[in-house]
């Protein structure tokens, strides 16, 4: 976080200088030099506009979470954040992005056999389980035995390929959960983002888990950190329709967590979402929410954050403290009354 900010505002110091020396020195003749000279101020130009967009510009734009996003996945990817311990990486596939990883539960843990299936966020193009070593850390102190996937990415691989990961990583874990000695696992599914898409995706398709012989009532819980749960009401961007196709092939409506919903889906889901959200409309949320709740009473916990944006209420507050706005204390409760 601090190498971030000093490698930044450095650059900004730099390249500012030879900016200003650029600009006053003469006019180069030579057409390539001229030609650097001038990439030399855009870049510096594009530094300083970047720095003052993070000022100036409104939660709730696309924008604003947009000049935020760099320093925000740098630190998830190099930030010194404690991990769980005795940490394995297991393939479950061949492609390197086929893989998971687990953390046991405490030996003399009761939770151990609750098995928290935890899907990362990065619009379905980026990302990785690793970048959530703060999460994974708080919910294994809270006894849990976990289950990070990653998964393949858009543009190369699209829905149906990511569905697909989505049933080998839980198939393949929760046999090699059961080769630990943890006993009839219960699971409760989670993610945060598009992480939060998938895992929304797979809890609510009774096909999948019949296809898979797999007995639903297995599964505790969902929760979903901002997650993608009305891809519909979304704003149809290129990252979204590489990942659910275009709005007239068969995969886009299938990849909308709310069509899924019916009245036999009886488990518990929990919601957390902020209003400032500027990648992931409140309001398309809200429509899943209000369905989910009409077609399901009282299954849904919907916890909502008046200024929290989507890095900040999905993320950022595994790094600051600011944007901690009492998220994890929701999540280890609503955890703690579901496993039970």
């Amino acid at each position: 976080m601090v190498l971030f900010d000093f490698v930044f505002y450095a650059l900004l110091f730099f390249t500012g200088i030879g900016s200003y020396k650029i600009i006053r020195s003469a006019p180069a003749q030579n057409k390539f030099i001229k030609l650097l000279k001038l990439l030399w101020v855009l870049w510096t130009a594009s530094l300083w506009i970047g720095l003052i967009l993070q000022w100036v510009l409104p939660k709730g734009s696309k924008y604003q979470e947009a000049v935020h996003l760099p320093r925000h996945l740098w630190i998830l990817d190099h930030g010194s954040f404690k991990d769980g311990y005795s940490k394995q990486k297991i393939a479950y596939g061949q492609h390197p992005k086929q893989y998971y990883h687990y953390y046991p539960g405490l030996e003399t843990s009761p939770k151990k056999n609750t098995i928290i299936i935890y899907f990362h966020g990065g619009g379905w193009c980026l990302g990785s389980p690793d970048q959530h070593r703060y999460l994974a850390h708080l919910l294994q102190q809270e006894g849990y035995s976990l289950v990070f996937p990653a998964y393949r990415l858009t543009p190369a691989f699209g829905y149906k390929d990511l569905q697909a990961d989505v049933n080998h990583a839980v198939r393949h874990a929760l046999n090699f959960v059961k080769q630990q000695g943890v006993e009839q696992p219960k699971i409760i599914l989670g993610g945060t983002s598009a992480g939060g898409n998938l895992a929304s995706l797979f809890a609510y398709d009774e096909n999948r888990w019949s296809a898979m012989d797999l007995d639903r009532s297995i599964l505790k819980g969902v929760f979903s950190i901002v997650g993608a749960l009305n891809t519909a009401a979304m704003e149809q961007t290129y990252t979204l329709l590489n990942y659910t196709g275009l709005i007239d092939s068969p995969s886009y409506q299938l990849a909308n967590p709310l069509h899924w919903i019916s009245p036999q889906d009886t488990f518990p889901f929990l919601c957390l979402h902020g209003k400032k959200d500027g990648l992931v409309a409140y309001k398309a949320v809200e429509e899943f929410c209000k369905k989910l709740n009409h077609t399901v009473p009282n299954m849904l916990q919907f916890k909502t954050y008046e200024t929290a944006t989507h890095i900040e209420l999905g993320a950022a507050w595994y790094y600051n403290s600011e944007a901690n706005l009492g998220q994890d204390t929701v999540l280890i409760n609503w955890l703690n009354t579901v496993s039970r």
